[in-house]
């Protein structure tokens, strides 16, 4: 059952598309991170009012090669989203709702009556996809900064064990967010409810963590603890939570929504 599963999202073009779209999404972060922004700012073609606003980013340092690897995008901050998160999350929730926009899943449930089974068969194929697409998206962003610094003569400075360290994270990072978008997609079913819910939880969620911050001045460890959040504090991208932390509470939030998918999936008539 998990080659069937994975079968259908390999040869499915909205996988390939949405894998494609986080890929581009990535690329164009990482050059206007790497390239464009210290470039504005050295030729003064912008202005002067507008080249005194833009940040300095010294590309041979060691902490901006590790934020431009970054593979949810280098210029995000936490609580922030771009296309890699949203075509990660999308990826995750198509995966979740084909088998019920098709009709796939009556013919999973006559094959495998046991239904916490086909769950697992869909995280499964879920995660290995999700794993393959962090790798495919940690190599474009080495890639992407290997090609600046060559373009600029700049020494790559960052240590192999902290690259190996963040790349490692974002790859676990990209499949657990996966993890999320299939089990919203089994919870809800309808590929429509499911794709503008989450869209409208990740639009919303660095609203909200703006609102609380203006009302409290600080910012709450629940609020740190969204979807999100986690996912860029466990790549280490400036969050108050270790990114050890962040990557296990993301762990956690990905098993409770698989699980409550599946217990869903038992109740529900399909």
């Amino acid at each position: 059952m998990l080659r069937a599963e994975i079968l259908k999202l390999t040869t499915t073009t909205s996988t390939r598309v949405a894998i494609l779209i986080a890929a581009l999404g990535l690329i164009l972060t990482q050059l206007a991170f790497t390239l464009l922004l210290p470039a504005l700012r050295e030729d003064g073609a912008a202005g002067a009012d507008v080249t005194a606003e833009l940040p300095v980013i010294d590309m041979g340092l060691a902490e901006n090669q590790l934020a431009a690897l970054n593979p949810f995008g280098a210029s995000m901050g936490t609580g922030s989203i771009g296309a890699v998160i949203v075509a990660v999350v999308l990826l995750g929730v198509l995966a979740g709702t084909g088998d019920f926009r098709y009709g796939g899943i009556t013919g999973a449930a006559l094959a495998e009556p046991r239904r916490s089974r086909i769950v697992l068969a869909k995280a499964g194929a879920a995660a290995a996809t999700g794993a393959v697409t962090g790798v495919l998206l940690a190599a474009v962003a080495l890639l992407t900064l290997g090609v600046t610094l060559l373009s600029r003569s700049t020494p790559f400075t960052a240590s192999l064990p902290q690259v190996l360290g963040l790349l490692g994270r974002g790859v676990l990072a990209v499949t657990l967010l996966t993890l999320v978008g299939l089990a919203v997609g089994l919870i809800l079913r309808n590929q429509l409810a499911a794709v503008l819910v989450m869209l409208g939880a990740l639009v919303l969620e660095p609203v909200l963590m703006s609102i609380v911050q203006l009302a409290t001045g600080t910012v709450p460890v629940w609020v740190q603890l969204l979807p999100v959040s986690l996912s860029q504090a466990a790549v280490g991208s400036g969050a108050a939570v270790a990114p050890g932390t962040a990557l296990g509470a993301l762990a956690a939030l990905a098993a409770i929504a698989v699980a409550a998918s599946a217990l869903t999936l038992r109740r529900q008539d399909l």
